[in-house]
């Protein structure tokens, strides 16, 4: 296709979307004739990948020379990335572009980078995991001299973890080392590397354990209490912290719920959780479900999109993550509490934290608690016994065998 037919075609699709015409049309003008101009000057009448290409990174240069501000540098890639979408699928999927990072890599890293994340099974988390530690690593192999892997060895591995080590939280460290393990056990089997340093990354990390708060029954109730049910957009907000509460789904399941996983008829909630991939089945209780339906029927949006909780303007398409979520989390935290600060552990993941300390305080087995969750392992449930203030005053001992003593009855006593 011609790449201003793909350009006209494209601005249908925004305008199908419900973007307003002037929306549309200023975006035409200033982010799709700088693309149609591009190709023509490289005399290219249809959509040509390697234009494309150059013509992102020239952008990028821009923005990065100080040429372009960043509203201009995002409307310019944003409109790069729909005529893109347009052309490979025959229709706009409405995802962000890409937040660029700040660990570049050469031809070479990056084609091993992009082999390693397509070659393991990982969950999203882990997807997001494995890129942050490789693309870190490599990065920092190009700072110290490296431009490929002929002369790296147990040096620059170890150098590595020496700096992760001084820049970096015990966690950070674990998780750095964990798929430094899984890049190497990669590059050692598809021989780029001779070793997979697997002793050398047997070292044991202290990761320090912080103790997040749950949240109160009364804050959730504050909580809810101020969200206006009587507009679609406090529907779909009663809704989600509701279901949060009660359910202890994570945000990002939250985002990713879709109309099919709700079972009216047994009344269930059926999905794979985005965390770990495991199926999880739990109960529609009467009061989600109300809510869910409330939503549904008064409150969302005719779409095709087939996400339980949408957006609130044109394109209506589901949350991305759970960002979206835990955002408008605080902001009803914040408008119906207090302010609060930062890593004060009191954002939305403190309702499942109510929810397993609930299920554990009324007597629930560990195990069980966590099958219910959907928690692959037990000890991720242990930390909430120690929330269960009132079950564990029932351990703590008496002072039997050791009274205290009035010091005036030990006066003239030698020890």
């Amino acid at each position: 296709m011609k790449i201003n037919e793909l350009a006209t075609k494209t601005v249908e699709a925004m305008l199908a979307a419900g973007l307003s015409p002037r929306t549309v049309w200023y975006t035409h003008e200033a982010a799709f004739l700088p693309i149609i101009r591009t190709h023509e000057a490289s005399g290219k009448e249809s959509f040509d990948r390697e234009t494309m290409t150059a013509y992102v990174r020239r952008v990028e240069n821009r923005i990065e020379q100080g040429e372009i501000g960043r509203e201009h540098y995002r409307r310019l890639i944003r409109g790069a990335q729909r005529i893109t979408e347009m052309h490979d699928h025959g229709k706009l999927m409405w995802t962000a572009p890409k937040k660029a990072s700040r660990f570049k890599l050469n031809e070479y890293f990056q084609t091993m980078l992009d082999e390693f994340l397509s070659s393991g099974k990982f969950s999203p988390k882990g997807m997001s995991d494995a890129k942050w530690v490789a693309r870190k690593y490599f990065a920092w192999l190009i700072t110290e001299g490296h431009v490929d892997l002929s002369d790296v060895g147990v040096v620059q591995v170890q150098g590595f973890m020496i700096y992760c080590g001084n820049r970096m939280r015990g966690s950070s460290v674990h998780n750095a080392k964990l798929y430094m393990k899984k890049l190497y056990g990669f590059l050692a089997e598809h021989g780029y590397s001779k070793e997979t340093y697997e002793g050398l990354l047997n070292f044991k990390v202290s990761r320090e354990s912080r103790l997040y708060p749950a949240a109160t029954a009364e804050d959730i109730a504050t909580i809810l209490n101020v969200i206006d049910r009587r507009i679609p957009g406090g529907k779909r907000d009663y809704a989600i912290v509701l279901l949060g509460a009660v359910t202890g789904l994570r945000a990002g399941d939250i985002a990713n719920l879709r109309l099919t996983d709700i079972d009216w008829q047994k009344g269930e909630i059926r999905i794979a959780q985005s965390k770990t991939s495991k199926p999880l089945a739990l109960p529609l209780t009467a009061d989600v479900g109300e809510a869910i339906k409330d939503y549904i029927l008064n409150g969302r949006q005719e779409t095709d999109c087939d996400a339980v909780f949408l957006r609130l303007h044109v394109p209506y398409r589901g949350f991305t993550n759970g960002g979206a979520i835990q955002d408008l989390y605080d902001a009803y935290y914040k408008r119906a509490l207090y302010p609060r600060d930062a890593f004060d552990g009191k954002g939305f993941h403190s309702l499942r934290r109510a929810t397993s300390t609930g299920l554990v305080t009324a007597g629930v087995p560990i195990e069980m608690a966590a099958q219910i969750l959907g928690d692959t392992h037990i000890n991720s449930m242990r930390k909430y016994v120690t929330l269960n203030s009132r079950h564990l005053k029932e351990c703590a001992l008496d002072f039997s065998g050791i009274e205290f003593l009035d010091v005036s009855e030990t006066k003239g006593v030698r020890s």
